[in-house]
């Protein structure tokens, strides 16, 4: 038995066809042109979040290492904010602006927080509660007092004085609500604590 082999010719394609063929190419080509740049922009992102981490760090290890390096501010903190002795106009001076860097690096995580730079929660696990904590002292709550008025905006303000007044056992109005919100409860809710 023989085989019989049959040969199929191609018609050329029409001009309508070829064109059909070009948007679909062309198509194509688009979607994983957008995919690419997704990915570009996603990879940006997370660069920059990063970058935005590491110049928190920077800025609060300048804080940290000037109190521990210089024996003098150390004890100017301590002493100092509690009241326990009485200081002059230039500790005075030199007190408050310690208290501006504290209050200045916070509002820095804040804003990044608010800007989405940082996940929600990172304010009030990180520099909220030190922030809590040097403002809730003597001469710390008394500088807060005056300087919460003066460069500061309203919604951070607010953020500080809910989480000094939870600190504190009371609660904050802020625009008719309520503030009683915890930073414990998203510590002891798991939160995911990453900066990306």
């Amino acid at each position: 038995m023989g085989y019989q082999v049959q040969t199929y010719r191609m018609k050329p394609m029409s001009l309508e066809q070829l064109s059909n063929l070009a948007q679909v190419v062309g198509s194509i080509g688009v979607i994983v042109s957008l995919i690419f740049v997704g990915l570009q922009i996603k990879q940006n992102t997370r660069a920059l979040q990063r970058n935005e981490h590491n110049s928190t760090m920077v800025q609060w290890t300048l804080i940290r290492m000037s109190v521990a390096r210089n024996r003098d501010i150390a004890e100017l903190l301590t002493a100092g904010l509690h009241g326990e002795s009485a200081i002059d106009a230039a500790d005075q001076l030199r007190l408050e602006h310690m208290l501006a860097e504290y209050a200045w690096a916070s509002f820095h995580i804040w804003d990044r927080m608010q800007r989405g730079v940082f996940p929600k929660g990172t304010f009030e696990l990180t520099a909220g509660p030190l922030l809590s904590g040097v403002l809730r002292t003597v001469r710390g709550g008394a500088w807060w007092r005056s300087a919460k008025h003066a460069g500061f905006i309203p919604g951070f303000v607010a953020d500080v004085d809910a989480m000094l007044a939870k600190d504190s056992g009371a609660s904050v109005v802020v625009d008719g609500v309520v503030r009683e919100e915890s930073w414990w409860k998203l510590l002891t809710q798991g939160f995911p604590f990453c900066f990306g």
